[in-house]
This record gives C-alpha cells, structure tokens and sequence, in this order.
C-alpha cells in the first residue's frame, strides 16, 4: 500500500500548531494530498437549562472557530511546498460527536495525522485521536505533543506480540517503515525459547522480504 491521501485534524489552538506542520512534511515527502479539518463544536443548552437561551452567543462562537479553522488552514498552506496539493473540509456536530464525525471522515483517507494532546489540552471534543483509532479503520499517526518542526522518520519500534492488531498496524505502517533507517521489533516473551519460536523472529523475516532490515529485541516478562 502507497500513501497518497492524508487527513489531518486542524487544531487552533497555538499549543497545537505541530500536527499540521508534521503532516505538511510527511504527504511532502511521500506525494500525497493533504486535506486539513477544521472542527466547530456547537453549543447546545444543558437539559436542566431555564430561561431564554443566548442562541446569538451560540451562532457567534461557531462563527468564530470556523474563521480560526480557516485561518489555521491558509498558515499551514502558505507554509507548504507549492507543489503540495491541500484542500480544507469543515465538521460542524453538538458536543460529544465531533469526534464520531471525525472517525467517519478519516475512512476516506490513506492514513489521519492527528496531535496527541498535552496536559494542557481542552475538551475531549478538541481531541480527535480517539475518533480515528476506534471509528476509522484506518491508520492513524499520533504526534507526540512535544514534538516540533516536520515528520522525522529514521527510527521506528515495532511493538509485536504476534496479534491481529500488531499485524495490521504493522501492514498499515510499511511505507513508513521502507523509509526507517532503523527498525526494531519489540517482543516479550518467556524465558528459555529458542530463536525462532521467539515472537517477532517470522516477522523480522517477512519484513527482510520488503526490504527492511529489522532487529528483533527481547523483553524479559514482569508481574
């Protein structure tokens, strides 16, 4: 599988500037579309409200992180090579279901970069990481929050157990792990197995036939 179509959450918050600066990079280098989301969370009345409820302060403040959408979205293409191809779609759901929204949007996509959210974060509905693993099915980057400047590919750890969702993971990830200077498979296992009853040892093999040089690690099992 190639990488030629990118989805990445546009988070406008200035903390969360360094997912789009890395997924710039990365559909760069791989030649792929880029497409930015933009989130607008309405504000709906809790069911306990009384009163007359201020639906202008409502419509205003949608208003307001559509502009800051927009506005994340021409900072981040100016900042792209021009030969990057990159598009902007808008989610717009109540509380509680940007995140679904999200998930759906990201079934259309090769692979969603997402920010990993720091201690600071906001709302959960800021946080579009758990929408793309558990309602896309499809591969999701997450960004460390301290990360800065583009994607930076030369190492990669595998984490394999010899599970279904280790094989996908790794399936999904061979494009990025061709362009690994440096693979390592990370297995735990029992004491006492020979090497090639340890998980990981048909892997590393399958891995060597795509090309990739891979290193298998043992980790000594704990309570």
């Amino acid at each position: 599988m190639s990488i030629k179509d990118i989805l990445v959450h546009l988070d406008v918050s200035e903390k969360g500037a360094y997912a789009p600066e890395f997924a710039t990079s990365l559909a760069s280098e791989l030649g792929a579309h880029l497409t930015a989301a933009g989130v607008v969370v309405e504000i709906t009345p809790p069911a306990s409200f009384m009163g007359e409820f201020p639906y202008d302060l409502m419509v205003e403040a949608a208003d307001q992180a559509r502009e800051a959408a927009k506005a994340a979205y021409e900072k981040m293409k100016q900042a792209a090579p021009a030969a990057l191809g990159t598009e902007l779609v808008m989610i717009q759901a109540v509380a509680g279901q940007a995140r679904e929204e999200f998930g759906r949007l990201a079934r259309h996509f090769d692979l969603t970069v997402v920010g990993q959210g720091g201690p600071d974060s906001g709302a959960d509905d800021e946080l579009m990481a758990e929408g793309a693993l558990f309602r896309s099915g499809r591969p999701v980057f997450i960004v460390p929050y301290i990360h800065r400047g583009p994607a930076k590919l030369g190492k990669a750890i595998v984490a394999w157990d010899g599970g279904l969702a280790a094989a996908r993971a790794l399936s999904d990830a061979l494009p990025l792990l061709k362009r690994a200077g440096r693979v390592e498979v990370v297995s735990i296992a029992g004491k006492g197995l020979p090497p090639d009853e340890l998980p990981g040892f048909n892997i590393t093999r399958h891995l060597s036939r795509h090309g990739i040089s891979a290193m298998l690690k043992k980790l000594p099992p704990s309570d």
